[in-house]
């Protein structure tokens, strides 16, 4: 059983990032970002454990492309793994420098080598005067980990967490994006464990947006 958790501790982290507006791209844009982040796990100590934490450094980027004024492609490729998927307005607003956007964001992710993952972000975002919007998410995650030594089928966890950040428009296709997220398990599969038991994961960047 030490076996099959340390091969779960050890294997690679689920990166969790929003980085983009609650607003999709205008029909036939497309929009590029990219974000430098560090994720750290911190525990919390207790039941004769240390509090600690450990920090890594990756790289997240990503694509979407406006198919209508409802609808997106969006994919992205991170340290860890790659996702793709699609972004679907539930609420738009009228004017793009006030009022409230609301998007789900239905998608499936793989952590390298072997964790494929379902996720379902919820962005909401508060338009503010020269195109800056305040962006606020939650998600949930069902995630599989294979090739556990022992078991012949997916171990299975779910997490949930969300994210706040802002994107800030420097010039017309151009916005930075500071944004910090949390995660941390929700379930998982008796006898298993994952990287954030009692614990939470916490990814924090600052995003490049450009559209066009």
């Amino acid at each position: 059983m030490i076996a099959r958790l340390l091969l779960i501790l050890l294997a690679g982290c689920y990166s969790f990032p929003t980085m983009g507006r609650a607003r999709i791209v205008e029909r036939r844009h497309l929009e590029l970002w990219a974000a430098p982040s560090a994720l750290v796990v911190a525990t919390p100590g207790g039941d004769g454990q240390e509090a600690g934490a450990s920090v890594r450094p990756l790289v997240d980027a990503g694509a979407r492309y406006g198919l209508s004024d409802h609808f997106e492609l969006d994919a992205h490729l991170s340290t860890f793994g790659i996702a793709a998927g699609s972004r679907i307005q539930l609420v738009r607003s009228a004017d793009p420098e006030a009022g409230l956007d609301l998007l789900v964001a239905p998608a499936f992710a793989f952590t390298f080598m072997n964790k494929p993952a379902l996720e379902l972000p919820l962005v909401a975002g508060w338009n503010l005067r020269g195109r800056h919007q305040l962006v606020a998410s939650a998600r949930i995650v069902y995630q599989q980990h294979w090739g556990v030594d022992g078991v012949s089928g997916p171990v299975h966890f779910a997490y949930a967490g969300g994210s706040l950040g802002f994107v800030w428009q420097l010039w017309e296709h151009v916005a930075l994006v500071p944004e910090i997220a949390i995660l941390t398990e929700l379930w998982a599969q008796p006898g298993f464990t994952s990287e954030l038991p009692n614990a939470l994961g916490m990814q924090g960047g600052i995003g490049v947006l450009w559209d066009h």
